[in-house]
C-alpha cells in the first residue's frame, strides 16, 4: 500500500520537475546560442566534435578546464563560471569574442557575423564591419563602447561584480536573440526580428531565466514610452527597423529606457577615451526626448527651425517628436566620433575626426552631416553660419564672445558648441553660462 501511494506522489512531482524545467530551458532554447539549428557549437582542438549543437557545455567546461587543463578552483571568473575562456582581459580579448570574430573563431563552421545598427535596421549594406570584436575594435581616433569602463560602472550595482563579462550589462547570453535571426547578411524584416539586449537594472544573478529580454514584450516598445516617436526613413524603402510601413515605433524595442538604465542624470561613468566623465542628462526633458523644441530666433531674422526639418518629421508636429537612443548612435562601435551612425534617416553621415572634411577644415565640423539628416541647416543660415550676422558681442547673460562669437571671419562654429546631451541652445539663458535645462555650457 505504501508503494502504492509514495509512487503516484513521486510521479507528480517529478513531472512538475520536469514541466518546470522545461519552462525554465524555454528562454535559452529560444536564444542564438541555444537554437538546435544555428546556436553555438564549438570547434576547438580536443574539443569532441559530436556535441550537439546548442549544447550547454560550448561554453561551460563540466570541470572548468581551460584549453584542455584542469585548474584548481581559485574563484576567478573561468572556475566561477566554469567558462573555456577568460570572461574579460581587455577591449579585444574577451570570452564572447572567442567565436564572435570573423577570424580564429571557435565556431563552427568559421566566424559569426554580427552587422551593424546602421546595416541591420538602417539597411546600409555597404558596410564592411561584420563582426563584434571589429566594431569594439575602432581606432581611437573613432569610437566604441568602452569594455574595461562598463565593467568598472557595474562591478558593485545590480548584482555584477568585478568577475562579470561587460558584455553581459547589455546582453543575457541565454536568453539573446538574433536581429535579424540567422540572418546576418541580411537587414531586419519583419519576419526575421529578433531580440537580443535586456536591460542592466534587472539583471538577476542567481537566476538568468528570471533576467528576461527587453523589447520583446507588450510595453518595452518606443510606443510605450512615447506617442511621439517617428521612425527614421531607411536607407533602402520605408522605415527602421525593419523596413516596414510601421513608424510609431510598436515594433521597435524601447531603447531610451534601455540606454537611460545607465545614461542618465544620476550615474557617474568615466570615458578613458575623452579622460573624463560622461555628461549627464535627463531624457526627460532633453530636447531630442521628451523636452519641447522650439523656433529659436535670436534677432529675429533667422527661419524659424521648425520649418527646417526633413522627412519624415512633420513641421506640424516639431517640438513633439521623442527619438530613440538607436536613431543616431551604434551600439557597440562606429567609425563615426561619439558612436555616432554611419546611416542616419536614409543617407550615409560621415563625423570623423580625421579627415578635415568640415566648411572650414576643421574635422569636427562635420557634425552638421548629422544634424542635416533630420536638420536642414544650410551653410549660410545666419542661425548658424558664425559669425556671418550675428556680432561678436555677446548677446546674453554668460556670453564669452571669444568662445562663440569670435574671431570674425569664415569660421563655422561646430553644432556641439552650442548643442549636446545635458546642453540646451546657447541663445535659451536662465544665467551666466546656463542653458534651458540649468546645464553648463561650457
Amino acid at each position: 500500500m505504501k508503494r502504492k501511494v509514495i509512487l503516484p506522489g513521486l510521479l507528480v512531482i517529478l513531472t512538475g520537475l520536469i514541466f518546470i524545467e522545461t519552462v525554465r530551458a524555454g528562454a535559452y532554447l529560444d536564444s542564438a546560442h541555444g537554437n538546435s539549428a544555428y546556436g553555438v557549437k564549438r570547434s576547438a582542438a580536443g574539443f569532441p566534435a559530436d556535441y550537439i549543437r546548442g549544447l550547454c557545455t560550448h561554453c561551460h567546461d563540466t570541470h572548468a578546464s581551460i584549453d584542455g587543463v584542469e585548474p584548481d578552483p581559485d574563484g576567478s571568473a573561468p572556475s566561477l563560471y566554469s567558462i573555456f575562456y577568460d570572461s574579460h582581459v581587455d577591449q579585444t580579448d574577451n570570452f564572447c569574442f572567442q567565436c564572435h570574430t570573423d577570424v580564429g573563431s571557435f565556431q563552427d563552421g568559421g566566424g559569426i557575423i554580427n552587422r551593424s545598427y546602421s546595416y541591420r535596421a538602417g539597411a546600409w549594406t555597404t558596410d564592411t564591419l561584420n563582426d563584434v570584436l571589429e566594431s569594439f575594435s575602432y581606432p581611437p581616433a573613432d569610437s566604441d563602447h568602452n569594455l574595461d569602463d562598463i565593467l568598472a560602472f557595474i562591478d558593485g550595482q545590480w548584482e555584477y561584480t568585478a568577475d562579470s563579462n561587460p558584455c553581459n550589462a547589455c546582453h543575457n547570453p541565454h536568453s539573446a536573440q538574433g536581429d535579424p535571426a540567422n540572418a546576418p547578411n541580411s537587414a531586419k524584416s519583419s519576419g526575421t526580428r529578433g531580440w537580443p539586449v535586456s536591460r542592466p537594472s534587472l539583471h538577476d544573478a542567481d537566476d538568468n531565466n528570471a533576467w528576461g529580454l527587453w523589447g520583446d514584450e507588450a510595453g518595452e516598445k518606443m510606443s510605450d514610452y512615447t506617442a511621439n516617436y517617428q521612425a527614421p526613413l531607411r536607407f533602402t524603402s520605408n522605415y527602421e527597423p525593419d523596413g516596414s510601413a510601421t513608424q510609431n515605433g510598436s515594433n521597435l524595442t524601447d531603447f531610451v529606457t534601455f540606454c537611460t538604465d545607465c545614461h542618465n542624470n544620476v550615474n557617474t561613468i568615466f570615458s578613458t577615451a575623452l579622460g573624463r566623465n560622461l555628461n549627464t542628462f535627463d531624457w526627460n526633458i532633453e530636447k531630442h526626448g521628451t523636452g519641447l523644441a522650439d523656433d529659436n530666433i535670436p534677432n529675429g531674422n533667422e527661419p524659424a527651425s521648425c520649418n527646417r526639418i526633413l522627412a519624415p518629421y512633420q513641421v506640424g508636429a516639431c517640438g513633439t517628436y521623442v527619438l530613440s537612443c538607436t536613431d543616431c548612435h551604434e551600439p557597440h562601435g562606429s567609425p563615426n566620433i561619439f558612436l555616432a551612425r554611419k546611416e542616419v534617416n536614409g543617407a550615409v553621415v560621415t563625423v570623423d575626426t580625421g579627415t578635415g572634411a568640415g566648411p572650414s577644415g576643421d574635422p569636427n565640423s562635420e557634425w552638421i552631416n548629422l544634424c542635416n539628416r533630420c536638420h536642414n541647416i544650410a551653410i549660410g543660415d545666419a542661425r548658424h553660419d558664425h559669425p556671418a550676422t550675428i556680432p561678436p558681442s555677446p548677446p546674453g547673460p554668460g556670453c564669452n564672445g571669444t568662445i562663440c562669437h569670435g574671431p570674425l571671419g569664415t569660421q563655422y562654429e561646430l553644432c556641439t558648441n552650442c548643442h549636446n546631451h545635458g546642453n540646451g541652445d546657447i541663445f535659451d539663458f536662465l544665467g551666466p553660462n546656463l542653458g534651458p535645462y540649468g546645464d553648463q555650457l561650457f
